[in-house]
Formats: C-alpha cells, structure tokens, sequence
C-alpha cells in the first residue's frame, strides 16, 4: 500500500501517499471525485493521488468534493475542512473537523533560489540559519502556499501579507503573522521533511545544504 504516512493532528489527519501506480489503478479507488482525464499522465496521477490521500485522511465517507465560489474544496456532508497537494512522486491532504485549513508538498530544487526574492524578505532571510539556506527557503515558500490555501483570499502577496516571524527546527514550526486581515493574526505552520533513500521515502531532519542539493527530498507543511 503506498500510503507512506498518516498523522493525528489537533482535529483531524494528514494523509500521505507515495505515488506508485497508472491512472487506471488510482482511479478504480476513487469514491470522493469524478475523474475527467488530462492530456498527461503525470497531471492524471497527481490529481487522483492527492484525493486517494483526502480519502485515507477523512476515512470512511460517502462525502463528495464541492468547491465554492473560490474555488476552495469542501465536502459536501461533512462539517470539516480539507485541503490538498502534490509534488514529485507524493501527494497529501488534510482534513481538520473544526478549522480552516491549508497543506503544501514541494520537491525540493535548487531554483527555488532564482525567485526567492519574489516572496523571501531580506529581512526574513536574516532568520535562515547559513547552513540550511537552500532547504529553508523551500520551506518558507511551502509554508507561505500553505497559509494561502488556509486563507481562502485572492491579492495575497506572499512577501508584503505572509511575514515570516521565526523559523524552529527542532519543534518543525514556523511562525507567521497575516497581515492581509485587519486585525492581523499570527499563524504556526508545522512541517516534516522526507528523503528518497531508493525505493522508501524517510522522514528526516531539514537537510544541510550540500545533503539536499544531492537528494531527492520533500518538504510538507500545514496549518
């Protein structure tokens, strides 16, 4: 089975899947969605995968997808909150009972650099310890995707609205403040980080930048 990961948080799960199989075999497992095909197979796997994974995360459920007038995804019988992602060979969701809610997978690479100052701060980039540079600013950018799924807002400008307050390794959380609402709010985004170790994917500790440049590895965040 190539669900590789399945996490109890405050109200609800994170499922994660590592995808292995063809369209065809993905979608003979759906029940949540209604599958029309893309032109790839690769957007085909992606989009089947990560609602594989909403379903392993809300469990048995005769619920439906419905997406508002935003777009943003719901279920339609159940009071929860849900989001989902994809990235590489993984796909994840998050269903949370109580709350809003918004998750993020990215595989890392290297030209996350190039546009770093899109949505990185100087100032925020003074927070990124020297030796982990590469793999914190995927982190930050997967953690700023993460508070935009959760806001559910359009014009949010990842530097000037998503203001990263402290970055903490050991208890994998970051810290935001929102600044696109008034008054503004603080947000923790929590992560893990998994390296491709040949055919298993292993949950490890942020990976220094020399390590992450030479490895296949993904960073998931969610709030």
């Amino acid at each position: 089975m190539p669900l590789i990961n399945k996490q109890k948080h405050s109200h609800g799960i994170i499922a994660l899947w590592h995808i292995t199989e063809q369209p065809e075999q993905l979608q003979a497992m759906l029940t949540i969605d209604e599958f029309l095909p893309f032109k790839s197979d690769r957007r085909n796997r992606h989009w089947l995968a990560a609602r594989i994974a909403l379903q392993e995360a809300v469990g048995i459920s005769n619920s439906r997808i419905i997406k508002n007038h935003h777009g943003k995804p719901f279920l339609s019988d159940e009071d929860g909150h849900i989001s989902m992602t994809h990235s590489g060979n993984l796909a994840a969701a998050i269903y949370n009972s109580k709350a809003n809610c918004g998750i993020d997978l990215e595989l890392f690479d290297e030209r996350i650099n190039r546009i770093a100052h899109k949505f990185c701060t100087e100032e925020e980039k003074l927070l990124i310890p020297i030796d982990f540079y590469n793999g914190s600013l995927c982190l930050i950018w997967s953690a700023k995707e993460a508070v935009f799924k959760y806001a559910n807002l359009h014009d949010i400008d990842f530097k000037i609205h998503i203001k990263l307050l402290s970055l903490d390794f050991e208890n994998q959380m970051l810290e935001f403040c929102f600044c696109r609402v008034n008054p503004n709010i603080t947000l923790k985004v929590y992560f893990r980080v998994f390296e491709q170790q040949g055919d298993k994917l292993i949950e490890t500790s942020m990976l220094d930048n020399s390590k992450i440049s030479n490895t296949e590895c993904y960073i998931l965040t969610w709030i």
